[in-house]
């Protein structure tokens, strides 16, 4: 147990690493990325990104798959169990990726028609698009090989190579722009990045698991059916988070207009780097969680997911609060004033439900460990469905912010009435204990914090990033002390240990 504890603590450690790095180039290159192109140049480019990003769902959820079954194959030495689900995997996703490039052509003769793009950036947005097919279809195919990398727990290399991969893409897309270059050369450099990260997952993947044996051809109907059952579900989970992180500014395109997209696509970002940090936590849950069932660990379950959720939201809060509180003067500083009020206000309510999201990201990777995600594929695809729906309603009436209210109000349902129901089933709890003793003592913490950060904001507005920065980390300050104050005995009978063998008993392991 205690090397198990151990390695989820490595896990999340190097996944924050990646994360944090992938987050800190994003929020540095997307300023540099618009001031280059301009509101509409920025707009047609996540425009661009937001309809191929749809190719995405063709990965079926077999990406999940791979991880489950190569996991268990190489835990129980069935090495022609785990070679047979990878080739089948990888079998599936060529053929898929030949049908994505297919696609982004489509995509591509009907993108001007279907969205407000200037006539000037017509063919551009075209040939982008098929750049971003390009590197989608790559992705689709050799992303199998970073899931090899994943179930053999060795996330010090998957975000190795992420940092790598990420490198030259921000070497590409800042030399494409300094010579006057457009998206055409942004999704060239995009491509470019990708096909190195696959030369590099495919390497390392070979070397880290020399017993596995991948072909190219038709894999057996028993395989088929086993890969399919797991990953059906997950499809369905995937085809709700396209719903709603990308749906968004395909309707604020199309009924709004394209520079619209980059004042909606700003808040939407910063959320979307919330949630990079909360699932790099989640994700390293999933074969702990299988571990735990197949061993009939159920009391070790529960502590995973009592504690994964606290973990999950001493980090999530202050992220959240600090955006609600301070986002629109945050959004000033770092994209330019001009941004600052519609976007904050964006920012502001798409920010309102992922307290209730965040809070269920443990258990939602409990059941995806212990194959129990089928209700919850369900709910996320209703929740798409209706944030589809309520968002192309709304903006007619209120414009940007009535997408968001659309995406606000269904996640909210979902997260708050169904999810803590359901982690009965998981781990048995029942929804007051869920409600009232795993989540609110982490939101009672946050008040202190709450106060501290409306209060500097009020009194000592930032003029500048690294002052920004400075008040958080301060304010953070009291956060912590908080937490640990609200569970001081586990502090000094769990933690600490914990954080001295992990950092001074690495000889015993």
């Amino acid at each position: 147990m205690e090397l198990r504890v151990r390695h989820i603590a490595r896990n999340v450690l190097f996944n924050w690493v990646g994360t944090i790095a992938t987050m800190a180039v994003g929020f540095f290159l997307a300023p540099f990325i618009l001031h280059h192109l301009g509101n509409v140049g920025y707009g047609v480019w996540l425009l661009a990104i937001s309809a191929v990003a749809y190719l995405g769902l063709l990965d079926l959820g077999i990406q999940d798959s791979v991880l489950r079954f190569v996991s268990k194959g190489h835990t129980q030495k069935d090495h022609q169990g785990a070679s047979e689900a990878m080739s089948a995997a990888l079998w599936i996703r060529v053929q898929i990726s030949l049908l994505a490039l297919l696609l982004s052509i489509g995509i591509a003769a009907v993108f001007p028609l279907v969205f407000k793009v200037p006539p000037a950036l017509a063919g551009d947005a075209k040939k982008a698009i098929l750049l971003i097919g390009l590197t989608t279809a790559i992705n689709l195919s050799f992303g199998v090989f970073s899931g090899v990398i994943s179930a053999l727990n060795r996330y010090d290399l998957q975000n190795l190579i992420t940092l790598a991969q990420t490198a030259v893409r921000v070497a590409g897309v800042v030399t494409v722009l300094r010579t006057g270059h457009g998206i055409v050369a942004i999704a060239i450099a995009e491509l470019i990045a990708a096909v190195v990260g696959s030369v590099l997952r495919v390497s390392i993947a070979k070397r880290l698991y020399p017993q596995l044996r991948v072909q190219l051809r038709r894999p057996k109907k028993e395989t088929l059916r086993q890969i399919w059952t797991y990953s059906s579900y997950a499809f369905l989970t995937m085809i709700a988070i396209q719903l709603v992180y990308q749906s968004d500014n395909i309707v604020v395109g199309a009924f709004v207009s394209a520079s619209a997209v980059t004042f909606y696509g700003i808040a939407n970002s910063l959320c979307f780097y919330a949630g990079r940090i909360v699932d790099s936590m989640a994700y390293t849950f999933i074969p702990a969680a299988s571990t735990y069932e197949a061993g009939g660990n159920n009391d070790r379950l529960l502590m995973l997911y009592k504690n994964g959720t606290r973990a999950m939201l001493m980090v999530a809060l202050p992220i959240l609060i600090t955006l609600i509180l301070r986002g629109p003067s945050f959004i000033g500083l770092w994209m330019g004033p001009q941004y600052s009020h519609q976007s904050g206000i964006v920012l502001i309510i798409l920010c309102i439900p992922l307290f209730f999201s965040y809070a269920n990201k443990t258990a939602g990777a409990i059941a995806f460990g212990i194959e129990k995600h089928k209700m919850g594929s369900f709910w996320a695809v209703g929740e798409g469905v209706a944030n589809l729906t309520l968002s192309i309603i709304l903006v007619h009436w209120y414009g940007i912010y009535g997408v968001a209210i659309g995406t606000l109000v269904p996640s909210v349902i979902v997260n708050l009435v169904f999810w803590p129901r359901y982690i009965s089933h998981l781990v048995g709890l029942n929804y007051f204990e869920v409600v009232w003793k795993v989540w609110a003592p982490m939101f009672l913490s946050s008040v202190p914090f709450i106060i501290a950060t409306y209060a500097v904001g009020l009194l000592w507005p930032a003029r500048s990033l690294p002052v920004f920065f400075l008040q958080v980390i301060c304010t953070l300050s009291i956060f912590i002390l908080t937490i640990g104050l609200m569970y001081r005995t586990y502090v000094r009978s769990q933690i600490l240990p914990k954080i001295r063998s992990f950092f001074f008993a690495e000889a015993t392991v």
